[in-house]
């Protein structure tokens, strides 16, 4: 068990260590200098889930409401430091995504 335990560190530390985690961390970081954009993406994160939840209650989600959302999401996406740290986090995800199902593909035969 401990060599599982030492492997899962240095799997870890490799994945902290990578392009993709340190470009999410830099791009993160310059996400959090821009206030404005924060700002926007939290009254974005607040309308979309208004608007999920009226939708999920069978209730209008009212012009105004989806205009509003559109707005922001415009906002968001117009600007390059949120297009950069949505990038850095599609990548992190991906690769992410390549390790579970490598780590799948070895304990699928645990269940077979």
């Amino acid at each position: 068990m401990d060599t599982i335990t030492e492997m899962t560190e240095k799997l870890g530390k490799a994945i902290a260590d990578s392009p993709a985690a340190a470009r999410l961390r830099e791009c993160r970081k310059a996400l959090d200098q821009q206030p404005d954009v924060l700002k926007t993406l939290q009254e974005y994160q607040e309308q979309s889930q208004k608007v999920g939840q009226l939708e999920e209650q069978n209730k209008p989600v009212e012009v105004e409401d989806k205009h509003r959302l559109q707005e922001l999401h415009d906002k968001l996406v117009a600007n390059d430091v949120f297009k950069r740290y949505t990038a850095a986090q599609v990548d992190y995800v991906d690769m992410m995504r390549k390790v579970n199902t490598a780590l799948r593909k070895h304990l699928s035969a645990i269940e077979e």
